[in-house]
């Protein structure tokens, strides 16, 4: 059906998360929605607890009633979308979505909500729950969100901040104009009077910038809740970044200071205290609503993991006592337990390609390993003297041909001097310039799917390889600091694994190399969880089959029991009659 009679495709078009789309993006999407019709006080959905099921409304309206008074919360109507379990959160569990009149919806299941955002990133922007987080998502492009992570709030340092800030500035700015006034009601020399006016405006000049400088600095700090972890943006411009994060599941508590002036002007700091100590989000507007987001996505979390649960538990029952046709099951349990390996597997032989190789790389990945060296500061810190020498050196003999050419030195003593320096040159600079190359080479950091190394190799010498499973990490924060490491984009990624910190120094993209870190925590604690869900489940319905069995096999005996009655059977004590 083409797009332009596609009643979806309508629909969808009205829709404003969907306005950064073109008409072929719209007709795939349209493609992918269910038709769902709901007469007059019908539940959206009876006999389940509710899901990330994604709906929007093609017409009609719905709204949050409860069993008893019906009354309505939250109606949303044409155009409108909604995620189930999200619309439903903070009500009592007897609330249910349902309508006052006939009302059509396009929906999504779950797993085909996500699997959207996945493939059209450009909608995730306009799922963030208020439209300053809608905003600040589109407009400051947070790159190290994953792929399947939607960002629900962003808030900011409350704006008192922001104009408690300008007291420095504005008392240079008026230190300026006493200044210009003084000297311009004054009768004093024109050399004095000049001399104010510059000393004026360099004030004003500097409370101006000054002004600016802390404007852009309140902007640049944002604390963010995504629904698999929190996160602390901060950054000084030209000087310093850093993110801060904890995924929900490590969150312990979550606990809100204020002051008096807080109070006051209705802002305050959370503290989000986690494994390994706690992440402060500072100084922003209302800062029990983020304590409510905080909240609202770990049950979410938690509850969208039970519900999984339960529907695998269910299916496996239905196998293995033969109630439907399935598969069965195959349970990814690792009996052998986990082997730490070696570290970094080898590259081909060859000197060029295991010393030159990815020569301009700072970040590869080579069978699911990812490598990282550091940066191109770190290497030119190692190698400028000798590389200066060289050029001392061949200045040098520059000098000397020159100096033969002009008959200041004899031929022989020329040669004898080139002779030497070349002797120099090949002999000690080159070996001193590639033992600088190589140990640069050598001090890498790597990211497996369970591990992370910190490794240090020193040409001809010691090797130091330090390790730890990637399921152990706690908390991760990135700094890049001083005006090389803003403008170059590199610096450091802090690993708090228990009571040992791992620190990945001088690497490229700090931001990218912490999102890869998560990325496989977030996979491997997944992957964990399945596996043990796995065991669970096992244990559990063979326990059921037994008892299933057990039951089969009582409803017999008393079977039997009911015939020998009716037929005046008598048994004997062996059993037989």
């Amino acid at each position: 059906m083409s797009s332009s009679v596609d009643p979806n495709f309508q629909v969808l078009r009205g829709v404003r998360i969907f306005d950064d789309l073109n008409n072929a993006q719209l007709s795939v999407i349209a493609s992918r929605f269910r038709q769902l019709s709901l007469e007059p006080w019908q539940p959206l959905f009876v006999d389940r607890e509710a899901e990330d099921d994604f709906y929007i409304i093609q017409s009609g309206s719905v709204f949050i009633a409860g069993e008893e008074d019906k009354v309505q919360h939250s109606k949303l109507s044409h155009g409108d979308f909604f995620i189930e379990e999200e619309m439903l959160y903070g009500h009592s569990e007897d609330a249910y979505i349902t309508t006052e009149e006939p009302t059509k919806l396009l929906f999504l299941e779950e797993a085909e909500f996500y699997q959207l955002l996945i493939d059209f990133p450009q909608i995730k922007p306009w799922l963030a729950r208020d439209p300053e987080s809608q905003w600040l998502v589109r407009t400051r492009k947070f790159s190290w969100v994953g792929e399947d992570e939607i960002i629900a709030f962003v808030a900011r340092k409350h704006e008192a901040i922001f104009v408690f800030s300008l007291a420095g500035p504005v008392i240079f700015f008026l230190g300026a104009l006493a200044i210009i006034f003084a000297v311009s009601t004054s009768d004093i020399s024109t050399t004095l009077w000049t001399t104010g006016a510059v000393c004026s405006m360099s004030l004003a000049l500097l409370a101006v910038i000054w002004g600016v400088w802390n404007w852009i600095d309140w902007g640049n700090d944002y604390y963010i809740i995504t629904d698999q972890r929190v996160v602390w943006v901060e950054k000084v411009v030209w000087l310093y970044e850093s993110r801060d994060e904890a995924p929900l599941t490590t969150i312990l508590a979550v606990n809100t200071t204020t002051t008096f002036f807080g109070r006051l002007f209705h802002y305050g700091s959370v503290i989000v205290r986690t494994f390994t100590g706690e992440i402060t989000f500072r100084n922003l507007r209302d800062p029990q609503v983020l304590v409510a987001y905080i909240n609202e996505y770990r049950e979410r979390t938690q509850r969208g993991s039970e519900r999984k649960e339960k529907r695998e538990i269910d299916r496996e029952l239905r196998e293995r006592l033969g109630w439907e046709n399935g598969e069965p099951l195959s349970l990814p349990i690792d009996e052998s337990g986990q082997e730490i390996p070696e570290g970094p597997q080898e590259e081909a032989s060859g000197f060029w390609r295991n010393y030159f190789q990815n020569f301009f790389t700072m970040r590869f990945e080579v069978d699911n390993v990812i490598t990282y060296r550091k940066y191109w500061p770190t290497l030119f810190g190692k190698i400028w003297l000798p590389t200066f020498m060289v050029f001392l050196v061949v200045l040098g003999m520059s000098y000397i041909l020159y100096a033969v050419v002009n008959a200041q030195f004899t031929a022989q003593f020329a040669e004898t001097l080139l002779v030497l320096c070349v002797a120099f040159i090949l002999l000690v600079l080159i070996p001193w310039w590639i033992y600088r190359y190589i140990d640069w080479r050598n001090d890498i950091y790597q990211v497996t799917d369970k591990f992370i190394f910190d490794i240090e190799r020193r040409p001809l010498g010691t090797e130091v390889k330090k390790s730890a499973p990637v399921e152990n990490i706690l908390s991760l924060e990135h700094e890049r600091v001083g005006f090389l490491g803003y403008m170059l984009n590199y610096g450091l990624v802090r690993i708090n694994v228990g009571d040992t910190q791992f620190e990945f120094r001088n690497v490229h993209d700090p931001a990218r190399v912490q999102q890869d870190i998560f990325n496989r925590i977030y996979a491997l604690r997944r992957e964990k969880e399945k596996v043990e869900a796995a065991k669970q489940r096992k244990r559990f319905v063979d326990v059921i089959e037994v008892y299933h069995q057990k039951t089969e096999d009582d409803e017999d005996d008393e079977y039997f029991d009911d015939y020998d009655e009716d037929f005046g059977v008598e048994l004997g004590p062996d059993g037989y009659s």
